[in-house]
Formats: structure tokens, sequence, C-alpha cells
């Protein structure tokens, strides 16, 4: 009998099993990492016990050389430090590392210890010897030199005894007592009754014991030393050693856990899968000869789980889907003629928006006019009368522009300079710049190349940026254009830069969107929009940067005329 079991049952299962593996290997690998991160710690303590026991080898050196009782107590000092790391061991962890390594350990330290006590009473009899060689020596020295000799005994044999005495004393080696000895049989040789000389020859005998006796202890002291180090690197190695096989036996586990999750986790997530998704792509297929026009299908019902109640209210959605059709496609046609009169009420207050800029010149010039008739020449007369129709004309313009905004028509391109357009456009806005109290800053470039373009659309674009830019300065400001060729020399760009309030970062990416306007209810939301399509017409780009606060500036880019427009 098949199991009735509901999805998330099934998710349960599939999940669970390859979860438990990773549990149980974390569980193990867990218990590891705690033995290892227990073996650091003895590692650790292996390693003070080594750095102290060289430490204690350090100052031993030293003490060989300079013989005294302040380079004892540096020995002594380090030993402490060596007994004090140990005690401060606990027993379980002795235990743990090794209790007959500790024993030994402890053992060495006791001897060495006392070899340093044997050794330092060694040395101060050294001294005292020493001190009595060279009573002696003078003695024989003083004895030669008042005439005291006996055979042939000379000043000279005597001082070449005494630098042989000093070389022994300083060397201590083979060389120097065989020359010291040789030294010494002559001198018996040459004077055989002479009791200075007797006296001499047995101090140096004393001198040669005494150094005999510091040496065998140096070497049993050295011997000690060499057990305690031996015996500390042992530690540390060993704990090392353990610590590399706790390392071995995780990483051997983990593969196996790996392995273990990488053969039987496919397997189960893949039958959960399986027990997930057949009904689910059942109903997909389903969906599919719908969405073909197939209305009559149903979906079957076999699995218990929740696909069930799906399938039955899938077959309910389809016994209702014909007759909603219909309702459906009415009520879309209702909402798109709703849209479409939304859209024509919102172009037709764009018309009024877009008709300011020409609606003013012509007011402007009009008043000028007025004011100025009596003084002005039938030239001058004519000329503001063509400056009025040129108006009239970019109002024809404009209102045939937002008209086909949606549709654009084929316009009317020549070649241009896109400087002599720039000064055009600002010559219309300048009286708006003068009662806004805007200054300009207009650099325009050379020897930027000519463009193809319509000079009445290029024109209205720049008025339109330079009236945006007027609003966005409603205290005064500057107002900056300047003209160039892009880094590539592909484009002219004209950039128009204001010092007004700036654009919220938010706002940025939608500006050139229709119906979108940063003037709340001032602005239609199609000037930018329009403006947007005018360029792109143009094959060209318009780009905008922005910070609140400082200013905004926007960037026209227009394809470098080359001859070859189409």
């Amino acid at each position: 009998m098949q199991l009735q079991l509901k999805i998330w049952h099934k998710m349960i299962i599939g999940i669970a099993i390859p979860s438990l593996i990773v549990l149980v290997g974390s569980i193990f690998t867990y218990e590891y990492l705690n033995d290892v991160k227990d073996r650091q710690e003895f590692v650790e303590i292996a390693d003070d016990i080594k750095e102290d026991v060289l430490e204690i080898r350090r100052n031993e050196k030293n003490f060989f050389l300079y013989r005294n009782a302040e380079h004892r107590d540096n020995v002594y000092n380090a030993i402490f430090i060596l007994k004090n790391t140990i005690s401060s061991i606990s027993q379980e962890i002795i235990e743990d590392i090794g209790q007959e390594d500790f024993s030994v350990l402890n053992e060495s330290v006791q001897t060495y210890t006392d070899y340093i006590d044997e050794l330092y009473e060694s040395y101060r009899e050294e001294t005292k010897v020493t001190e009595r060689v060279r009573e002696e020596g003078r003695k024989l020295e003083d004895s030669v030199a008042k005439g005291r000799r006996a055979g042939g005994l000379t000043t000279s044999f005597v001082l070449n005894l005494r630098r042989l005495e000093k070389n022994y004393m300083f060397f201590r080696d083979k060389r120097s007592f065989l020359e010291l000895h040789t030294a010494l049989s002559e001198l018996g040789d040459t004077a055989p009754g002479c009791t200075e000389c007797i006296s001499y020859k047995k101090a140096i005998g004393d001198l040669i014991s005494a150094y005999s006796k510091s040496a065998s202890v140096e070497k049993k002291l050295q011997v000690t030393g060499n057990r305690l180090e031996k015996i500390a690197l042992k530690i540390a190695r060993r704990e090392r050693q353990k610590i590399k096989s706790f390392i071995t036996v995780t990483n051997r586990f983990l593969l196996a856990a790996v392995a273990l999750l990488c053969l039987l986790g496919p397997f189960f997530v893949y039958r959960t899968a399986k027990y997930i998704v057949t009904p689910i792509n059942r109903l997909s297929e389903i969906t599919k000869r719908i969405a073909a026009g197939d209305l009559n299908v149903r979906a079957p019902l076999k699995e218990r789980d929740e696909t069930y109640s799906l399938a039955l209210s899938f077959n309910t959605m389809l016994d209702h889907l014909r007759e909603r059709e219909n309702q459906l496609i009415e009520k879309e046609k209702e909402l798109y003629q709703s849209k479409k009169l939304a859209s024509i009420g919102i172009l037709t207050s764009g018309v009024a928006h877009e008709l300011t800029n020409p609606l003013n010149n012509i007011s402007m010039i009009a008043q000028t006019y007025t004011e100025l008739y009596d003084k002005l020449s039938r030239e001058d007369r004519l000329a503001f009368m063509n400056n009025v129709e040129k108006e009239a004309e970019r109002i024809r313009d404009i209102v045939r522009d937002l008209l086909d905004f949606s549709k654009p028509k084929e316009k009317s391109f020549r070649e241009a300079d896109i400087n002599t357009v720039v000064e055009k456009s600002l010559k219309l806005v300048q009286n708006m710049l003068d009662i806004s109290n805007i200054e300009t800053s207009v650099t325009l470039g050379s020897g930027i190349g000519r463009v193809f373009i319509d000079e009445h659309q290029i024109q209205q674009v720049l008025v339109n940026l330079i009236t945006n830019a007027i609003q966005a300065m409603p205290g005064g400001g500057r107002l900056y254009i300047e003209t160039g060729l892009s880094s590539d020399g592909e484009f002219v760009e004209i950039a128009i830069r204001d010092t007004g309030k700036g654009i919220p970062p938010e706002f940025l990416p939608h500006i050139f969107d229709p119906f979108f306007s940063t003037k709340g209810v001032e602005g239609t939301g199609l000037g930018m929009s329009v403006s947007y399509g005018i360029i792109k017409t143009h094959k060209g780009n318009i780009k905008v940067q922005s910070k609140v606060g400082e200013g905004s500036t926007f960037t026209v880019e227009l394809p470098v005329y080359r001859g070859d427009a189409a």
C-alpha cells in the first residue's frame, strides 16, 4: 500500500536524511576538534618547557665562560622558572602527556642543580689554586732575579715558563698542557734542588687536578643538560605527532561523511523532488493546453496531498474561465479607453506647459516693441515682427511635436553648426534669464565639427533644458553652457549646468519617463520625455548628473556629421 504523504512530509524526509548525515559528521568532527584543541594546549606546555630548558643551557654556557657567582645565579633563576612551569601543570595533564617523562625531567633538573653547585665549588677551588700558582711563580722569578740560581736556570727560562703557565690557564687544551709539562720537566732537570721550583711544580700539579675535576663536572653537567633537552623535545614532538594524527583521522572521517552525503544526498533529493514535481508538471502541461485554447481539459485527481486540493480548485476555475473570458475582454477594452482618454488630457495640459516659453517671448517682444516703437527704425520694427513670426512657428512646431510624441514622423534634417544653434536658443530665453537674475557663462568649442540635425527640434530641446535650469534657480544663480567633442571624437556634446536645488537620487532613473515630473502639480512630465525622444531620433543621447543642493548637469550628445547621413 502506497503511503499518502503530504508535500511537506516528503520535503522533511528528503531533507532530514542528508541533514542527519551532516549532523552526525559534525558531532564527531566537533569532538575531534576539541581533542585537537586540548592537544594544542599540551604542545604549548611542551614548548614552554623546551624554551625554559634552552634558557638554562644558554646561561650554562655563560657560567662556563665567566665562572662566577652572578652567572651561577642566572642558571639558578632559569632552573627556578623551569620548576615553576612544571609545578603549574595539573596532574591530569601530566598523566595525559606522560608521567614517566615528567619523572625523568624532575630527576634530571635536580641532578643538574647538584652539578651546578659542585661545579661552582670547583671553580672556587680553581681560583684559589690559580692564585697560589701565580704566587709561587712570582717567588721563582724573584729567586732567579736575586741570583739564587741552581744549575743552568736563567731569567729567560723562567719567564718562558710563566708564559706557558698563562697559556695553559687561558686555553686549557692539550697543546698548552704538553708545552707546560715539557717546560716543567726541563725545570726539574735543570735545577733539581731548587726549593722554589719544587713548590711551583706542586702548585701547577694542584692546578691541573683542579682543572681536571672541573672538566669532569662540566661534562656531567652537559650530559644532564642534553638529557633535559631531549626530554623536552621528545614531549613536544610527541604532542605534535598526536595533533597530526588527530587531524589525519578527522580528515578521513570528513571525507567519508562527504562521500556518504554525495552518494545518498542526491538520491533522496531526487526522490523527494520527483514526488513533488510530478503532479506539478502534470498541472503545467494542462496549463499549456489551456493557453493553446483547449478549455475542455481537466486536471486528474491522483495524489492525496496538497496538489489534490490544487487540482480540484483548478478544475473549478476552468469551469468559470470561459464565462469570465468574455467579461475580461470587455473590461480590458474599457480600461484601455479610459487610459487613452487620461493620456489625452495629460497631453493637452502638457501643450500649455511646452508653449509657455514661446508665448512669454512673444509677450516680451510685444511689450518692448510698444515701449520703443517711436525710437525704432523701419528695419528694427521688421526685425521685431520677424521674431514674433519665428516664435509663432515655434508654437506650431511644439504642438506638432507633442501631438506626434507617441508616433514620431520624418523630420527636416540638414547640416548645421551646433554653436549657432546654441546661440539662437540662448537668445530666445535671454529675457527670462535677465528677469530671473541668472548669470550665464558660455564656452563654445572651436573646430568641433558639424552635425546633421533638425535645428528647430534641437533648439526646442535646448530651450527646454535652459528653462528647467531657470526654474531650478528661483532665487537666481549661474548657468553654464559648454560645447565640445566627446573623448572618442564621435559626438558633439552640449553641457548645460545650473547651480540650482538639484534632483534627488531616487528621481534620476525616471527623469526621462513620460508623465514623470519633479515639479509637483506644476509639471506634466512631458518636457524631458519629448526632449529625450528628439535626441534619440537624432541617434544621440542625453545624460544627467545631479547632486542635491549643488545643481544639475544635462549633457546632450549628437553624432558628428561625416557627410554620410541618410
